[in-house]
């Protein structure tokens, strides 16, 4: 299995994990930022040490995007719009166009899909990648040395 099935496999292991801010543990409670530093960590794509993570791990309900894009160039790959695969990570605009959101993106039966915790559904859950949700990604990201 290459490194994207894996992660993406990874990922729905957590499907069905509560919702929890701040928390990153599979199958008791997760948040969009723990579950994409799950993933990488159960995948050893990324490893953040317990310095680095401090840093950034006493954010708001409502995050503050500038933050977010420190932690996510700090632990994460930009890259261009059109070049994301499964695995990758969606920054997704929430409140007034503001990015504040993460979710990995997926595929199932041929069909783009994310995976993400999100709080208005209480869990972490699968979903089709609609016209809605690709028009709020604002950026896409990629785990570091996770190749095309």
């Amino acid at each position: 299995m290459d490194n994207r099935a894996k992660i993406v496999a990874e990922a729905r292991r957590w499907l069905g994990t509560p919702f929890h801010h701040q928390a990153a543990l599979l199958g008791a409670g997760v948040d969009c930022v723990g579950l994409i530093r799950g993933v990488g960590a159960a995948c050893s794509m990324v490893t953040v040490s317990d310095e680095d993570w401090r840093r950034f791990s006493h954010y708001g309900r409502v995050p503050s995007p500038r933050r977010m894009m420190e932690g996510m160039r700090l632990f994460l790959d930009e890259i261009q719009p059109g070049e994301e695969l499964p695995g990758d990570i969606a920054w997704i605009q929430w409140r007034e166009g503001i990015p504040m959101h993460l979710a990995l993106l997926a595929e199932h039966n041929g069909r783009r899909t994310l995976i993400h915790s999100l709080s208005d559904f209480g869990k972490v859950l699968e979903h089709g990648f609609t016209s809605e949700w690709q028009a709020r990604v604002s950026s896409w990201w990629r785990y570091p040395g996770l190749s095309t």
